[in-house]
């Protein structure tokens, strides 16, 4: 019998074929490594002296690479779950920056508002039952963008070139994820490449952006 039967199955299907084991999509489930290097990295280069929500983009992106690569062996609904709650805990850290950047939030503020946009998108997310947790993310993806072009028409003129990479690759990223998804690319029984693992890279790449453009403020560190 295969471990993972008797578990809710995962909403979502990728192109590369299920296989009875521990390890369902050896590709999907081992390109998750990237997060992890990536997070190790924001961790590292972070120090540890202080904690700050910087050190929390590392947290995020490590908390990625383990929940998704657990779901991806499993793909069962219990880890998708988890695997789309680190996603939002990542895009809502900058999605928070932005709202201190604005002014409508304080910078004392900063962790309430993040943990109660995080909890209620969890909660959505299990309402919902994960069926179009990938859309929610891109909402907030487009929302981090959409305050970020607010910031611009105010007069913040902050270094852009990280962000328009971070941008660039995720946009990239998703048309390889619909194409993974929607089989226009597949070759189920490739266990080695695969599109949907090229999407987990090209993320932790653009993670890796992301981190970059936000360093540039410091007006929201742990209080």
């Amino acid at each position: 019998m295969c471990p993972w039967t008797d578990w809710q199955p995962a909403t979502m299907k990728f192109c590369e074929e299920l296989l009875c084991g521990s390890i369902r999509q050896p590709a999907n489930t081992f390109s998750n490594i990237g997060f992890v290097i990536c997070g190790l990295l924001i961790m590292r280069r972070e120090g540890f002296k202080s904690w700050t929500p910087y050190h929390m983009m590392g947290l995020a992106a490590i908390s990625i690479g383990i929940t998704s690569g657990i779901y991806h062996a499993s793909m069962v609904f219990f880890w998708q779950f988890f695997d789309l709650s680190s996603m939002f805990m990542l895009i809502l850290l900058p999605l928070t920056f932005n709202l201190v950047r604005l002014g409508w939030i304080k910078a004392s503020q900063f962790s309430l508002a993040y943990i109660l946009t995080l909890a209620f998108s969890m909660l959505l997310l299990y309402i919902i039952q994960g069926k179009v947790g990938e859309y929610i993310f891109g909402v907030q993806v487009f929302m981090v963008a959409g305050l970020e072009y607010m910031l611009y028409r105010k007069g913040h003129r902050p270094s852009y070139p990280g962000m328009f990479k971070a941008l660039g690759t995720l946009a990239l990223a998703f048309l390889i994820w619909n194409g993974d998804v929607h089989g226009w690319w597949c070759d189920p029984t490739n266990h080695y490449l695969q599109g949907h693992a090229i999407w987990h890279l090209m993320c932790a790449l653009s993670i890796w952006f992301v981190y970059g453009f936000y360093k540039q403020f410091a007006q929201v560190e742990k209080r």
